[in-house]
């Protein structure tokens, strides 16, 4: 099948899947997964590499605009500790029931980074198009997004630069020796290059064509240095996504760079269903799955009773931020890429996990009122955009 007729196949089974998400009310990204599987059994794989490429840049370039280091900077004692909560608690429990499964140490701390960080793309959707930015708990659920998003970018790039079957002390060494100085580097880069971006921006930004050619030209230039320290796209796309966060033109990149992450995006997880080979996909990893959804799903819920305590919150919002953390997504399906034996599970943890997830959201005030009586409503004043402010 030449290009062309790829690319037209694939537009129209996401316009499809989109329309039925909608029709179906429930989040879009499984239902993308699902018919990437239908579709690979007419389709090979290969076809949608340079769309995973692509999609993975631009989804963590997004992500990384949405954190400004002087921002963060002002919020860090917040952010540390409910990050370091949610780390400690989804990371090592994962990484030892793992193990008890028969997982050796490199899968198991695979499994463990797949486990650990929930999906910001979905949960941002939930809470907005569920209307409940207002949450309490919203505040602690945005801070733990934003510090997972910086841990699980890390850990994807040790596991894209450990090779075996084991995880060996030295090479680990090396790895974090290259991503630290990788990171370095980009924070001096950032907190100095950001004002000739927006001097650029300013002088020869008014054109929306000068715009996207220097924004795709930046980010591209970024995950290619990110490359030359032997590192992956997906670290290089969130530095330089942190990059344009650091300047007064934020807003306008945001509105650029939007269409490009929700086509690539799209594509991306169409790509990830393509990966899966049915065939491959026996009952061995039915009884995983269950044990790890299960807790999986118990960590995030102490979690949430955890951050919302630090923020001075009761146990009932401390579950409905528990319920907010449960569906996982993108991070989740570029970490099992690292191990591709570890797809198939991941396909049907990510699909599980982010359709239950998304329903206990959509359902929470029910749930919890089986176990709560009703109360009034406690409003934040902060959104998301207002977060790191």
């Amino acid at each position: 099948m030449d290009f062309t007729k790829t690319l037209t196949l694939f537009l129209t089974v996401l316009l499809i899947s989109y329309l039925l998400s909608k029709r179906l009310k429930v989040p879009v990204i499984p239902i993308y997964i699902v018919s990437g599987i239908v579709l690979s059994l007419f389709v090979h794989s290969g076809e949608a590499r340079v769309f995973e490429s692509l999609g993975v840049i631009f989804l963590l370039f997004f992500i990384g605009l949405e954190f400004s280091l002087a921002e963060m900077e002002k919020n860090l004692k917040n952010i540390l500790g409910v990050g370091l909560v949610d780390l400690a608690l989804n990371l090592f429990p994962s990484f030892l029931f793992a193990k008890l499964l028969g997982f050796n140490n490199l899968l198991s701390f695979t499994v463990a980074v797949i486990l650990y960080p929930s999906s910001s793309a979905i949960v941002s959707k939930l809470l907005i198009d569920l209307k409940r930015l207002a949450n309490p708990e919203v505040e602690a659920v945005l801070s733990i997004l934003v510090f997972e998003d910086i841990a699980a970018a890390t850990l994807l790039a040790v596991l894209e630069n450990i090779s075996g079957s084991s995880l060996s002390s030295v090479e680990l060494l090396k790895v974090l020796v290259k991503i630290a100085l990788f990171l370095f580097f980009a924070v001096v880069f950032v907190k100095n290059f950001n004002r000739v971006i927006d001097f650029l921006l300013s002088k020869y930004g008014t054109a929306v064509e000068f715009l996207v050619l220097f924004v795709g030209s930046v980010l591209f230039l970024v995950v290619e240095a990110a490359f030359g320290f032997g590192l992956s796209e997906a670290i290089g796309a969130f530095v330089a996504g942190t990059l344009f966060a650091e300047t007064s033109h934020k807003e306008r990149v945001e509105s650029i760079v939007v269409p490009f992450r929700d086509l690539f995006g799209a594509l991306f997880f169409l790509s990830f269903g393509l990966s899966i080979e049915l065939s491959k996909t026996g009952k061995e990893i039915l009884f995983p799955l269950v044990v790890l959804l299960t807790l999986s799903l118990i960590t995030k819920l102490i979690t949430g009773v955890l951050s919302a305590k630090l923020y001075g919150l009761s146990l009932k919002r401390g579950l409905s931020a528990g319920l907010m953390l449960t569906p996982r997504g993108e991070f989740s399906i570029l970490v099992s890429a690292t191990q591709p034996k570890l797809v198939p599970f991941t396909a049907l943890y990510v699909l599980t996990s982010s359709v239950m997830g998304s329903l206990a959201v959509k359902e929470s005030e029910k749930i919890l009122s089986l176990f709560f009586k009703r109360s009034k409503k406690r409003k934040s004043k902060l959104t998301k955009s207002q977060l790191l402010e």
